[in-house]
């Protein structure tokens, strides 16, 4: 505190007394001294951070405990010092208890009732005191800071004002807020008191670190760097991976980059926020990070968002780094996933999706304390209304953790949000913003005209025509996006061009990439139908051969997985046959896709989503324009019809501000938090629960917003508990409440607590020793979170009604009673039963083009297209998976059914018959189309299959995999046999 206040007042005249220099004479006479001193135009300051005793003095360091009033600093001389002196003000802020017996800034001594409250003489008419708690309360430390709560608030409110003086009484709302929600955190209650006035205010200027703050608090020695990756071998870092580092990035670390190491010390082992474009180079900073961590024996985990994203940097980190010697691993949700080498600590960088990182984290607490660093990438998921709460809980999982002394080095990395409404505050981050972007970008909307608005790299607003108005014509019976991609994509691409179109829904996405392949006049894609599946085909596979041969092509949910990555492999190729690529937004979700312009020909979801593009949502799509490496300049190009259309995307988008971060927590979602939030301590006291509930940062902020606000919500706490009582998901031990094992697996779920009840009691209904586990299948489709997944269903007519007696067939005559429990109207119903119906006929093998065209009941409405059965199947995955927690705790003597289960769950990811599953024991991994063939052929497991001889294999699975599969020639066939 002295440090920051003789760094920003100029001529401040100070004295600090710490430790053993705070004795009683010295205290007494350098405050009773500066205030009999001070003048009536001077402003005193009085800070002291230490202990106070029961009787409400100071606490010195020669105070002897039996003698309090002989040597500690009565708060009698104190108000007599504030009374008497002729000093125009005095602030006076006291960071210790009162009174009470808890530990921290209490002395501990016999408690002494207090005829009077000593403090009164104290404030007044320019006489402000800034109390840390009131008379009967402790006041507490920070965790971690060596700060008092009062004193942390103080700092935080003082130095948060971007630079703009702060004023008394203003600034005092907010350190009390602040301290509040700080104590409630840690499961105190801690109230600091602001008591007196000032005439006309008393103002400040906002505290920064300075000489003293430095002189007073050294850095550790950072690495630093000018730029060249040369340098970091001489930070210790391997030679081979700085050379790989070196290849990649001709230009060297950039100006973000070099920040993080020389400014913010992330090679050091500090925790950083990042917040900074797409395209700016933030991963990279994880990387450094984490290479570092691994060079010196830490372990290394990078959370991402979505399972390719985790298949991808796997991929790549495992080209790049396991020739290093580095151990990669992945934990996805898939079969492939390495749970055995994160388990047992086997590993040096692994690869999570973020609830697979929660669920491990929580049922396997030993995680965390192998972890040296966390890298969270995509760190603005935070507000996701249906991921937020994962990522929420990790921080609050991490934050936690820090209190135990487990204090993993933390890298946040984010797109650009708006305010950050103190998020960094809450992560306890320092904070590393930037806007640049290595490659610039063009950001602009061109209407129908061929007028084009745009900000160009300068940053000036210009206009200009981009597309000559005589190349716009009407293609079809109504004008659409497409009278103006096609001449604006081949203006583009006749100049070498890589493109990326934008469209909103999956069939818009694969029409534009059929008429582009016709209009551009392109070269065949012929490497990439070299390498295309043959085998149980879509709809849109089809689509896409046609796409390829004009060197289109289309990049949506209905492609299979080799077919989407195949695609991504060409287009992102210097020299790739892909030159215009038609996307759905999920492109945008970070997977490595560089293109030099973009067009977004719509700004707004369709269907169930139904709502506009946030501005967060169009930069990510506009941020895969101009990669590094590629282009010099990226271009983002958002279509509009009229001029006074583009006028209003240009200012909303273009030049609109991200969304602020906020916290996805809604008061309905109660009972979900708090059953998440206790699956992750062993046992607390109910009055306990709410500072758990203020750990997250939904209750951070609500609780910065409303300082009442915890105490609203115990009343919603005290009957949550209650039910889960009566449940049996909780227990109380004395007085602590516990959740039972089966609470347990609940609260480490991703189902929302109402949905672990409904499945509890649809499976207590049931007889276990008799019930096939696949009707667990058609069960969890009365889980809400199953009713989310878009499930496209025709509502005119009654086509759609033999839906429910196609589950009666596949899951037996009751099912159908199930899916009704819980329902909201007949469509919903019909929902569930034709997930239900395309689920089973998926595991039992059903070609895929099969399932489209015996479910898609109509062709322009319900139309069911690949993308929504591998959805589906994808959603039931993975919340299977979480049931198999729940129901491993609700029926532990049944452990033929759970391992059932776990079957279903390889069923569900490759689409095959239970007795085809033998058969992924093969050295290779094959699409679902070639397990089937091979299954078709009579092949049940890896010696079967190769004895079906080099020829049928060849059939099957094609000459290659035949080849690596290791089949007997043809003449051999006989002799193994016999």
């Amino acid at each position: 505190m002295w440090a920051l206040f003789a760094d920003s007042v100029p001529g401040l005249a100070s004295r600090i007394l710490v430790d053993e220099q705070a004795t009683l004479s010295a205290v007494r006479d350098a405050v009773v001294g500066t205030l009999n001193g001070a003048g009536a135009d001077d402003i005193v300051v009085l800070s002291f951070a230490g202990h106070g005793s029961p009787d409400g003095s100071l606490v010195l360091y020669d105070t002897e405990p039996s003698d309090l009033a002989g040597t500690a600093l009565s708060m009698t001389v104190l108000a007599e010092a504030f009374r008497t002196t002729k000093a125009k003000v005095v602030l006076c802020i006291l960071d210790c208890c009162f009174s009470g017996h808890a530990p921290a800034r209490v002395l501990e001594a016999a408690a002494k009732p207090r005829s009077a409250f000593a403090l009164t003489g104290i404030f007044g008419e320019g006489r402000i005191l800034l109390a840390a708690c009131s008379p009967t309360e402790a006041a507490w430390e920070q965790p971690g800071t060596g700060h008092g709560l009062l004193t942390y608030a103080t700092i935080e409110a003082m130095s948060g004002s971007a630079g703009a003086p702060v004023s008394f009484p203003a600034v005092a709302d907010e350190i009390i807020r602040l301290a509040r929600v700080e104590a409630t955190r840690i499961g105190v209650t801690q109230t600091p008191a602001f008591l007196g006035t000032v005439q006309g205010g008393l103002v400040f200027p906002a505290l920064v670190r300075g000489a003293n703050y430095a002189a007073a608090f050294p850095p550790a020695p950072a690495h630093r760097i000018t730029g060249s990756f040369s340098e970091l071998a001489g930070a210790g870092l391997p030679q081979e991976i700085v050379d790989g580092w070196t290849a990649a990035f001709a230009g060297g670390l950039n100006a973000l980059q070099v920040r993080a190491v020389n400014e913010f010390g992330v090679l050091n082992g500090n925790s950083l926020l990042v917040v900074a474009p797409t395209s700016s180079g933030k991963t990279l900073v994880g990387e450094l990070a984490a290479i570092r961590a691994v060079t010196e024996g830490r372990k290394a985990v990078f959370l991402l968002p979505y399972r390719a994203l985790v298949n991808e940097k796997f991929e790549d980190f495992s080209a790049r780094f396991a020739p290093a010697g580095l151990r990669v691993v992945r934990c996805s949700g898939d079969a492939s996933d390495g749970v055995g080498p994160v388990l047992s600590g086997r590993y040096d960088l692994g690869f999570f999706t973020y609830e697979m990182f929660l669920n491990l984290a929580l049922s396997s607490p030993r995680l965390l304390n192998q972890l040296g660093l966390v890298v969270l990438d995509e760190g603005q998921f935070i507000t996701d209304p249906t991921r937020g709460i994962t990522v929420e809980l990790i921080f609050a999982l991490l934050l936690r953790a820090r209190q135990r002394g487990i204090d993993p080095q933390l890298v946040v990395l984010s797109a650009v949000i708006g305010n950050l409404n103190n998020f960094d505050r809450w992560l306890d981050l320092p904070l590393l913003t930037s806007r640049d972007r290595p490659v610039p970008l063009i950001e602009g909307v061109l209407d129908r005209r061929g007028t084009f608005q745009f900000v160009d790299v300068d940053g000036t607003t210009k206009t200009e025509t981009l597309v000559p108005p005589g190349h716009i014509i009407q293609r079809r019976e109504k004008p659409s996006s497409q009278d103006v991609i096609v001449p604006l994509a081949k203006q583009l691409v006749t100049k070498g061009e890589k493109i990326i179109v934008f469209r909103n829904t999956r069939g818009p996405a694969q029409g534009c990439a059929r008429y582009l392949s016709k209009e551009l006049g392109l070269g065949p894609a012929t490497d990439v139908l070299a390498v295309l599946p043959t085998q149980d085909l879509t709809a849109a596979s089809q689509d896409l051969r046609v796409c390829l041969q004009g060197g289109t092509a289309f990049h949506n949910t209905n492609l299979l997985r080799a077919e989407r990555e195949a695609v991504e492999r060409e287009y992102r190729a210097q020299g790739g046959q892909i030159h215009a690529l038609a996307a759905t937004t999920t492109l945008a979700a970070g997977i490595n896709s560089p293109a030099s312009t973009v067009i977004l020909a719509e700004n707004e979801f369709v269907g169930e989503d139904g709502r506009p593009f946030t501005i967060a949502e169009y930069k990510n799509m506009a941020g895969r324009a101009g990669r590094l490496g590629y282009n010099e300049i990226g271009k983002a190009i958002i279509l509009a019809d009229t001029p006074v259309e583009r006028a209003q995307l240009f200012q909303k988008y273009v030049l609109g501000r991200p969304e602020d971060v906020t916290s996805s927590f809604k008061q309905r979602d109660l009972p979900t938090w708090i059953l998440r939030l206790l699956s992750q301590v062993r046992g607390v006291r109910a009055d306990e629960i709410p500072g758990l509930l203020a750990n997250t940062f939904g209750g951070y902020s609500a609780s910065l917003a409303n300082p009442h606000w915890i105490r609203q919500t115990e009343n919603d706490i005290a009957a949550l508990i209650d039910r889960l009582l009566q449940a049996g998901l909780a227990e109380r031990d004395g007085d602590l409440v516990r959740l039972t094992l089966l609470g347990r697996a609940c609260g480490s779920s991703s189902l929302a607590f109402e949905s672990s009840l409904r499945l509890i009691e649809l499976m207590r209904q049931l007889d276990i020793s008799r019930t096939d586990p696949v009707r667990v299948l058609g069960i969890i489709q009365v889980l809400a979170e199953m009713d989310a997944i878009y499930t496209p269903v025709m509502k005119r007519g009654r086509a759609e009604g033999i839906r429910a007696s196609e589950v009666g067939q596949r899951y037996g005559a009751d099912m159908a009673h199930f899916l009704q429990r819980y329902c909201d109207g007949e469509f919903e119903f019909l929902a569930r039963c034709k997930r239900a119906a395309i689920l089973y006929d998926w595991i039992d093998g059903v070609p895929v083009d099969e399932i489209e065209r015996h479910y898609t009941t109509n062709l322009r409405q319900g139309v069911i297209n690949y993308g929504d059965i591998a959805r589906i199947a994808d959603g039931a995955r993975f919340h299977l998976r979480s049931a198999h927690q729940i129901l491993s705790a609700l029926f532990p003597a049944q452990p033929d059914f759970l391992l059932a289960l776990d079957g279903l769950l390889r069923r569900l990811e490759f689409g095959l018959p239970s007795d085809a599953l033998g058969l992924m024991a093969l050295p290779i991994p094959l699409s679902r189309g070639q397990y089937l063939a091979l299954f078709g052929a009579g092949a049940r497991s890896p010696d079967t299959a190769k004895a079906l001889g080099i020829q049928i294999l060849e059939n099957c699975i094609g000459a290659v995999a035949a080849q690596r599969i290791g089949a007997p020639q043809e003449g051999e066939v006989g002799a193994m046999v016999a």
